[in-house]
């Protein structure tokens, strides 16, 4: 979930993170029973908790293996989950600090068809979702979010008078500034047990390039020349290992480690040469960073763009994005050095049908195709573009330059 203000009176449902609410209970042991407690019971059959007995306790929440939970504040449903998705853990809890957590020892099993389907930009709602209460909650819905991959949320519901929210099952996506995003979760919310519903999109996990979530980012150390680079740095809060491919992983165990120290945690390792990295994702600030041996140059950026600190030349990114349906054929050059981009998703990636070609006379020549709105190609530049035209193709185009719209002359210009 992203970092937005608590809700009034009963909506502060969202006051913890999604992150830090799901590590408390997968982590977490089960609380000592004080007297007069009672033990609850229940079942678990793959997607769905059924409870014999709630005893002493009135809440509960259920996580599933994709990451979703189901959270009952307040009310004893006799059952409660998410149709199509596994659960990993449920835990049950009282009002004075008991919990009871049970596992789910069979999760091989077949969970049905999903209620909560999505595409990449999509969510789809459907009455089935809503175990707890015997009929589809209508007018008890009070809050529907979307939350998106890049750390962004919108609010597509939000009822606090007696009208009938008509569009609640259905289709839900970006709108406005969110037009298009991926989805990487909706979450809904209901008075009757205060029970929020946050169920995760499974295409997101790409889009996330292997955080836990949007309130991780990725920090990666990589070589900009050829040569080792040996480095150290330290984070304000944790950090663990990431692999985006077999040239861009850390390797702990091997020569990188992660230490983690009541100051912060310590990140030594080695990496070098162009292309090839280590990644983590950290859930903090960088509060020191140095390179300890080696005599390569590196990079370490963070969001797969952002130079945090660089010994290398600066590097510029260039892409070359249609904005009609048609085609765009391309040639620029440059005083430098150019590398395809591969890793900025479907739409935006340098592909196998752009050519990147080294001259005698220390420039390189870029030739490529794109074309459909949207659609477009990216490189890393250092140095200065000294030519750029278009080749074929009738499609309207523009140059995105560091983030910047320009026009081939004004790319030329060095605006």
């Amino acid at each position: 979930m992203s970092d937005r203000p608590l809700r009034n009176t009963r909506r502060t449902f969202l006051a913890a993170s999604a992150l830090g609410a799901l590590s408390a209970v997968a982590t977490g042991g089960t609380a000592a029973a004080t007297d007069g407690t009672v033990e609850p019971t229940l079942t678990i059959e793959c997607s769905t908790v059924s409870v014999d007995d709630w005893g002493s306790a009135f809440g509960a929440r259920v996580v599933f293996e994709d990451g979703s939970f189901v959270n009952i504040e307040e009310g004893a449903p006799d059952t409660f989950g998410a149709p199509g998705r596994v659960i990993e853990s449920v835990t049950l809890h009282d009002g004075d600090g008991n919990e009871w957590t049970r596992t789910n020892d069979a999760t091989d099993c077949d969970p049905g068809g999903k209620s909560v389907t999505f595409t990449d930009s999509r969510a789809t709602v459907r009455p089935g979702q809503f175990l707890e209460v015997d009929t589809y909650p209508g007018r008890l819905i009070s809050q529907v979010d979307l939350h998106f991959v890049d750390g962004t949320s919108q609010e597509k519901v939000h009822l606090d008078g007696p009208e009938s929210p008509d569009g609640i099952t259905g289709v839900y996506r970006g709108t406005g500034e969110h037009a298009g995003k991926v989805v990487e979760a909706i979450e809904m919310f209901h008075d009757l047990g205060y029970v929020t519903h946050y169920v995760r999109n499974p295409a997101a996990e790409r889009y996330l390039l292997g955080k836990a979530t949007h309130q991780e980012r990725l920090v990666e150390v990589m070589g900009a020349t050829e040569g080792a680079v040996d480095y150290e740095f330290t984070v304000d809060g944790p950090v663990r290992a990431v692999t985006l491919s077999d040239r861009r992983e850390a390797s702990p165990g091997g020569n990188d480690a992660i230490a983690s120290g009541e100051d912060g945690t310590t990140v030594s390792g080695t990496t070098g040469n162009p292309g090839y990295s280590d990644v983590y994702a950290v859930g903090g600030p960088i509060t020191g960073f140095s390179q300890t041996g080696g005599d390569g140059d590196y990079v370490l950026r963070e969001a797969e763009w952002r130079a945090v600190e660089t010994t290398a030349p600066a590097t510029d990114l260039l892409a070359v994005v249609a904005t009609e349906d048609g085609d765009v054929d391309y040639e620029f050059t440059v005083e430098g050095t150019v590398r395809k981009v591969t890793n900025c998703g479907p739409k935006r990636s340098a592909g196998d049908n752009d050519e990147v070609v080294e001259n005698d006379d220390g420039t390189v020549t870029v030739s490529g195709f794109t074309g459909n709105t949207g659609y477009g190609d990216t490189y890393a530049v250092t140095g200065d573009v000294t030519d750029f035209a278009r080749t074929g193709g009738e499609a309207a185009f523009r140059i995105d330059y560091n983030g910047r719209e320009l026009t081939p002359e004004e790319l030329l210009a060095g605006d």
